[in-house]
């Protein structure tokens, strides 16, 4: 069994190989055609140098498969977000290999099946949470700077300019990732597409919900009129005050927070020092079997508590 699996691990890591390869060399293609547009040869030439790369994956078979299950989409909508220029098939072949890595290292440890498929399950969504974290990064990044965003805005639009060239101002002044999700706004209205289309294309890349405020009172004062930058000043108010009741509720739950940290860790750090400083102690609950299911009780009992803790000290303003 660990031959055969060992042989998958070598596959895994040899398509993943291949992915990253191919992908880079995709980029550099890309590269090479961005330099090729400014060199002449008509519309029709332009216009097919232009064309998008949307393949899913450099594999061919993967690409299908993502395309075929649209798995393929969320997940590069969540590379976007989180700023990772990787395809989604690379994704894939990533948590593949973590998921056969995790698998063999328990069987090599432990020479058993459960602890084996523990360390999978485990390995497994590494890769994904990684990139959940990157985008609640950036998206928090996006969250702090956009309050400022506003406010040029505002300023841009009291002096005399319009709402596009105020955007302008924006997409140029504001630092990243703000700047450049406003300049992909106004590259969009430059190429002609609609306005409430390109608005609601900005709400779909930035997963951030004072962005939607922004765009829900834009596209409103679009339809019903008023003073834009009164109501954008009003919007900007309303997001600095969100932000206060957020830091408030952070400091009231810390200690709910720490109080639920100390009691998840308690108890591993308790068994780890004991099995390292006496294991003859305790080794009778890794041999026997009602202490292994007494240790899985354990762990079960551990993730409810994790969740209950998180549940009450997670509120959403």
């Amino acid at each position: 069994m660990i031959i055969v699996f060992s042989v998958l691990l070598f596959l895994a890591v040899a398509l993943l190989i291949l992915g990253v390869v191919l992908d880079r060399t995709g980029a550099r293609g890309r590269a090479l055609v961005q330099r090729l547009r400014g060199m002449g040869g008509g519309a029709e030439r332009h216009a097919a140098l232009a064309e998008r790369d949307r393949r899913l994956s450099t594999l061919p078979w993967l690409d299908d498969v993502l395309r075929r299950f649209n798995l393929g989409q969320r997940l590069e909508l969540l590379l976007y977000q989180a700023g990772m220029s990787m395809r989604a098939g690379t994704l894939v072949l990533t948590i593949a290999v973590g998921a056969m890595g995790g698998y063999l290292l328990g069987l090599v440890v432990f020479h058993r099946v459960s602890p084996a498929i523990l360390f999978m399950l485990l390995a497994a969504p590494a890769p994904y949470m990684l990139v959940l974290y990157r985008k609640a990064q950036r998206m928090k990044s996006f969250a702090k700077e956009f309050p400022d965003a506003l406010d040029l805005l505002v300023t841009g639009l009291r002096a005399g300019l319009s709402f596009t060239a105020a955007l302008q101002i924006v997409a140029e002044e504001s630092p990243d990732p703000v700047r450049g999700e406003f300049a992909l706004l106004v590259e969009e209205q430059s190429l002609g597409l609609d306005f409430r289309e390109a608005m609601i294309n900005l709400t779909e890349r930035v997963d951030v919900l004072d962005l939607r405020f922004f765009v829900t009172a834009v596209l409103l004062q679009r339809e019903s009129g008023g003073n834009l930058a009164e109501v954008l000043q009003n919007t900007a108010t309303l997001i600095r005050e969100r932000f206060r009741v957020i830091g408030d509720i952070q400091t009231f739950t810390a200690q709910g927070k720490l109080t639920g940290a100390i009691l998840v860790c308690l108890p591993v750090v308790i068994g780890l020092f004991t099995f390292i400083c006496t294991p003859d102690y305790f080794r009778p609950m890794m041999e026997s079997h009602a202490g292994r299911v007494a240790l899985w009780w354990a762990a079960g009992m551990q993730l409810a508590g994790i969740a209950a803790i998180m549940r009450i000290v997670n509120i959403k303003v």
